[in-house]
């Protein structure tokens, strides 16, 4: 389980810096044909969630 809240972790961490590039090059150029970088927050918000529950899953299982 840990390996897989690294990889979604990551995943979220680059969608956030994807965000970042596409706020700051503005809607005169989209990034990746993306027109909102809010987009890409939200989706970097859903796998953080799914890190942190990927991370409590073995507490939650062992009954702690």
């Amino acid at each position: 389980m840990k390996i897989l809240a690294w990889i979604t972790g990551i995943i979220a961490a680059i969608l956030m810096l994807f965000g970042l590039i596409d706020f700051l090059m503005g809607h005169a150029h989209p990034f990746l044909h993306v027109t909102q970088p809010e987009n890409f927050f939200i989706v970097a918000i859903s796998f953080l969630l799914f890190t942190i529950a990927f991370l409590l899953y073995p507490n939650i299982k062992k009954g702690e």
